[in-house]
């Protein structure tokens, strides 16, 4: 979408807003950390075999809390916009298999232009904007820890409010909603699965799969679809801050 150009008046009015707002150091430069691995496995040889052992699954290592930090440390401007909806930040969390998240770099959200980055600072501390912001960060949540396979095969990504184009180019290189996909990263629990004979002694423990997958997927802005902005643009043309 191209916005008509902003006026001065208003350009400095939403400046003096968004600064002046209790939330305003949302989008403070920050920089990014490189994740020191995606998941640790163990294997474990097991001893004594029982003609029929009992097993047990034991998660130990968690890829959600992994995840979460590493979000919060390489993308804490998405992360303030994850904020502003709760609802669908806990169900994110609360999944049993795990999630899937589209995130643009710090950088990704500076390159949005001043005009772009003073309203949604403005919007993130208006409550009359508040349910635009929320279906804004929610575009950003996908339903399942989708991989870009299959974003791929079927070209479509399924987010908390919606659906998503993806395109491949020929290159191979992935575009949801026309934004890049800069790089994957994909944390899975540690489950160890545990041997035992019938009066409950340890025989033994494997690595095993079956735990939560949570991915990050890096894309070069946002994703959210451009009607969002339009009405984002039209609550503060009703408000007063448009052009005159």
């Amino acid at each position: 979408i191209i916005f008509k150009t902003m006026s001065i008046r208003r350009f400095a009015f939403l400046l003096i807003y968004a600064i002046s707002s209790p939330g305003a150091l949302g989008f403070a430069p920050t920089s990014k950390r490189t994740p020191t691995s995606s998941f640790v496995r163990r294997t474990d040889s097991s001893s004594n075999a029982s003609s029929s052992p009992r097993l047990g699954k034991t998660a130990i290592s968690n890829s959600r809390d992994q995840a979460e930090q590493y979000l919060s440390e390489s993308y804490p401007k998405f992360c303030f916009l994850l904020q502003q909806n709760p609802a669908a930040l806990q169900r994110m969390r609360e999944s049993k298999t795990g999630f899937a998240v589209l995130a643009p770099s710090d950088a990704a959200i500076d390159s949005m232009g001043p005009e772009r980055m003073q309203m949604l600072e403005a919007a993130c501390n208006d409550p009359g904007a508040q349910q635009i912001v929320s279906r804004m960060a929610a575009y950003h949540i996908v339903n399942a820890p989708t991989t870009a396979e299959i974003m791929a095969t079927y070209n479509v990504v399924n987010t908390r409010v919606g659906e998503l184009p993806v395109e491949v180019a020929q290159d191979g290189t992935l575009y949801v909603n026309g934004r890049q996909i800069i790089q994957s990263y994909q944390f899975e629990d540690n489950m160890i699965q545990n041997y035992q004979d019938k009066d409950g002694n340890l025989l033994g423990s494997q690595s095993v799969e079956g735990g939560k997958r949570c991915i990050i997927h890096e894309v070069d802005g946002l994703v959210c679809p451009d009607e969002l902005w339009h009405a984002m643009y039209s609550h503060f043309e009703s408000a007063g801050l448009g052009a005159m």
